[in-house]
């Protein structure tokens, strides 16, 4: 039984932006964009954001008293970082919600000006830039040109830590914060039974990791490096999921990741991938970008019990959870949810590859946007050298 497409996606396309020639993509409640470096990912993640929230975006640059003066390029140039108004040069265009915009048509309010709220929450690949030596920091403390998306994230993770967790220094695990069955394995794969705090030291609310045995807590460099990168994406889904009875966000629709993997065991990946079910369950689409075949792995399986009329039974065993109401909840949830892939490459449309099929003649499909490619070109050459050495030692 093939999967049925959701008729409710969204559709959005980017024409002659940056290195994107053409994207035109429908967005399911999980869309994944994979591709080499430089192929667009970012400036297709980032464009959304701007067409989705243009009046939020411009509302919170003149809030922070970043005054434009009706100039495209420095809007741009803003939003983007410094030197991307350089993609100006080549008539770029964006459709939107039925509507095709030239790209500086997004640089000014939408009628009404009055309306600003935010719809897409952004949790950028320069996350670990938003905690230096773990301190939270608000959007002035960055650099005009330093991107938008960035900037604003630290400042949310800055005020969460400020006003939601002020009372608190415990951060992880925290109390009324993603529900039993998450956090059991974000300890087990990210902190390794540590607890993530935040203690004042010289004056400023720092973020410690305390190990039981140690005097003192670990300060943020002396983490690894997933734990360094998983902390702000941690905070950016507490952000996401409030404590209390309130599940979600009422106003955001969208929830972007840049490169999760970043940083982290195939195991951690597969938790991240759990945390994003259970944004799905609240009700949130999902957008990532990834270079990591294990986001690939579980999609594919994921299509594969759909198509195959599996049961929430088996989206639990894929992710290794216990039965009872909450993975049944979030389960059966997945199995009702739609997938996409999209494969961009420099110069070329973006391609739906959502099938990954390995059997596809169509090698970006077959590859997983060349995600794969590289072991099946090393098996091939293993294979022709084994072979080779073989008929030699015959023919001796």
């Amino acid at each position: 039984m093939a999967i049925k497409k959701n008729n409710k996606r969204t559709k959005i396309r980017l024409e002659n932006v940056g290195p994107i020639s053409d994207a035109k993509l429908d967005l399911g409640d999980l869309t994944v964009l994979v591709g080499p470096q430089a192929s667009g990912k970012s400036v297709f993640l980032q464009t959304l954001k701007l067409a989705a929230d243009r009046n939020h975006v411009l509302a919170f640059f003149e809030q922070q008293n970043v005054v434009f003066n009706g100039d495209p390029a420095a809007v741009l140039n803003g939003f983007y970082g410094r030197g991307m108004a350089g993609m100006l040069d080549n008539n770029p265009s964006v459709t939107w919600e039925g509507q095709r915009y030239d790209l500086s048509a997004l640089t000014k309010f939408k009628k009404p000006k009055s309306s600003q709220t935010e719809s897409l929450f952004y949790i950028p690949a320069q996350r670990v830039v938003s905690l230096p030596s773990g301190a939270s920091q608000a959007f002035s403390s960055f650099n005009f040109g330093d991107p938008f998306v960035l900037r604003y994230f630290a400042h949310r993770v800055h005020i969460l830590l400020q006003n939601e967790f002020g009372s608190t220094a415990q951060l992880f695990p925290a109390k009324g914060r993603l529900n039993e069955n998450l956090k059991a394995p974000i300890a087990e794969h990210f902190f390794g039974g540590a607890q993530l705090k935040i203690e004042p030291k010289d004056f400023t609310k720092t973020l410690t990791l305390e190990i039981e045995g140690f005097s003192e807590g670990l300060p943020f460099l002396a983490w690894s490096a997933g734990q360094r990168e998983f902390v702000p994406l941690l905070l950016g889904l507490y952000w996401l999921c409030p404590a209390g009875k309130v599940s979600r966000r009422d106003s955001i629709k969208w929830v972007v990741v840049e490169e999760p993997e970043m940083g982290l065991h195939p195991r951690a990946v597969s938790t991240f991938l759990l945390m994003v079910l259970e944004l799905m369950r609240r009700g949130y689409k999902v957008l990532i970008s990834t270079h990591s075949t294990v986001v690939l792995d579980l999609i594919w399986a994921l299509r594969q019990i759909q198509e195959d009329e599996g049961t929430e039974a088996d989206v639990r065993e894929l992710f290794g959870l216990n039965s009872n109401p909450t993975t049944k909840q979030i389960a059966d949830s997945a199995l009702a949810k739609d997938y996409s892939v999209y494969f961009f490459e420099r110069g070329e449309p973006a391609q739906d590859i959502s099938s990954l099929d390995p059997g596809s003649e169509d090698e970006a499909v077959s590859n997983w946007g060349d995600l794969n490619g590289f072991a099946g070109r090393s098996a091939d050459v293993v294979a022709k050298f084994v072979s080779r050495a073989s008929t030699t030692a015959a023919e001796k």
